[in-house]
């Protein structure tokens, strides 16, 4: 399954970056949604089964439709003390989105990741991984673990799926690419049920409740 990485110069510096970390910030945007949730999970998940130190922080803490996820009892929303070999912000356009958790990371982290998925994106951070032909973070991650050549289980592929399927209202607005459900696909044989992420999360909300989210975080 051909990805977006290409043989950008960006994912291997990002890859190189995680191998020599140790201590590792994981930033979402405020007032996440389950594609920031998702891929901070599906990073921070990853990042600890290779031995890593990770904290994962947003602002506003993890919505209650979300708290199921693998690794959601462990996202605090302050950080307040300690230095970082490196901070990944994940969904979020600039760096205002990412809070007081990405101020402090930005000035206590020796380097910095920026993932995300936007057009809107201003390119802050030392390393960009910027991919705005994807539908959400989640699919730059899951093409981040695949050209870095990181094992998937079902404890990072679950929060993935949950990225994709909520950013795309169940794989229903117009971005979705036949590569998306490529990725869907690969994720659930990976371990993640299609079935439940729905269940969960898009059976809370109605579709006008879907499109009304969308508009009050238009940057989600």
């Amino acid at each position: 399954m051909k990805n977006n990485t290409g043989n950008s110069p960006q994912w291997d510096a990002a890859t190189e970056a995680i191998r020599t970390a140790q201590k590792i910030l994981v930033v979402s945007h405020v007032s996440p949604d389950g594609d920031a949730i998702g891929s901070s999970l599906g990073l921070a998940n990853a990042l600890q089964q290779m031995g890593k130190d990770v904290t994962v922080a947003n602002d506003d803490g993890v919505p209650p439709f979300l708290r199921w996820l693998p690794g959601a009892e462990d996202i605090v929303t302050e950080v307040t003390s300690g230095e970082f070999d490196l901070m990944i912000s994940t969904d979020s356009s600039d760096e205002i989105r990412t809070g007081k958790v990405g101020a402090y990371g930005r000035a206590h982290s020796a380097k910095v990741i920026n993932l995300d998925h936007h057009p809107t994106n201003t390119f802050f951070g030392d390393i960009y991984l910027v991919v705005p032909t994807t539908v959400s973070a989640t699919e730059i991650v899951f093409d981040w673990w695949q050209h870095a050549g990181i094992e998937i289980h079902r404890e990072i592929a679950i929060p993935l799926l949950t990225g994709l399927v909520t950013d795309t209202n169940g794989f229903r607005v117009s971005a979705v690419t036949a590569r998306t459900l490529q990725i869907a696909q690969a994720l659930m044989q990976y371990g993640a049920s299609l079935t439940e992420v729905t269940a969960r999360t898009l059976h809370t909300m109605t579709y006008d409740e879907f499109i009304l989210w969308k508009q009050i975080l238009p940057t989600a």
